[in-house]
């Protein structure tokens, strides 16, 4: 490990410390009741975890999450792709790509539930909303993007059609489709639990919704903060995911 991922460590360690210690003082004093101290809110995560249904609505959770993150990569891709190579999807698609893009998918959320349910097809209609219009951005985009020079040369070397596509324009288009889906991970986790907390009462957001309820301020805090470790676990490890299917991207770099 080099001296500067070590100081870096060092520092994240250090801010989360100081981080702790300001929640404890803070939530030390009777005044502030609706936010208690870390020694409340993770004894709490662990009961919730061990003898509680958090573990149960986490996968509950997970699963709207990946089927619609797996329906959001489809549709993306061949919208994505559409738009990038067809003039009438540019002209039809993309304004409304960008248009829905803009808008905020909650307010969407009364109209969704009246169209596909109020169950875990609409939980999952509202993830693909969240995650599909990125997807299909991040594939256009990479598309379009592809370096004149590089289409040049490849066609200097007699590449033509499909290994054109397979040599040239997919490797080239491969990292912004997979920052794509990086960043849907991301989404596709804040979708699942907004549809959990704006749609009906399920899983995490059941969870969170039933803390209030009670005015058990720890458990809530104990929710919000697992629902926030388990996004920053997924995104990190859709990261990591994409830094290792494009490492081929600097293996001439590190020659």
């Amino acid at each position: 490990m080099t001296q500067r991922r070590r100081n870096v460590i060092l520092l994240r360690l250090v801010s989360l410390a100081v981080l702790l210690g300001l929640w404890q003082w803070y939530g030390s004093n009777p005044v502030h009741f609706a936010t208690p101290p870390p020694t409340d809110v993770f004894p709490a995560l662990w009961d919730g975890l061990v003898h509680g249904h958090l573990l149960k609505a986490t996968g509950g959770t997970l699963l709207t999450l990946t089927v619609g993150m797996v329906i959001s990569i489809v549709l993306g891709l061949v919208l994505g792709f559409a738009i990038a190579l067809f003039p009438w999807a540019r002209n039809t698609i993309d304004p409304l790509v960008d248009a829905a893009y803009a808008m905020p998918v909650t307010m969407l959320i009364p109209v969704i539930g009246v169209y596909t349910g109020l169950d875990f097809r609409g939980r999952v209609f509202i993830v693909v909303t969240y995650v599909a219009l990125v997807i299909v951005i991040s594939t256009s985009t990479g598309v379009r993007d592809v370096p004149r020079d590089l289409l040049e040369t490849g066609r200097a070397f007699g590449l033509r059609g499909r290994r054109l596509w397979r040599q040239v324009i997919l490797p080239s288009a491969t990292a912004h489709i997979a920052s794509g889906v990086s960043q849907g991970v991301a989404r596709g986790i804040r979708g699942a639990v907004t549809a959990e907390l704006l749609l009906i009462a399920a899983d995490l957001g059941a969870y969170i919704l039933s803390a209030q309820a009670q005015l058990l301020t720890d458990q809530l805090l104990a929710g919000i903060l697992w629902t926030l470790l388990l996004g920053y676990v997924l995104y990190a490890g859709a990261l990591w995911l994409e830094r290792r299917s494009l490492r081929w991207r600097t293996l001439g770099d590190e020659a």
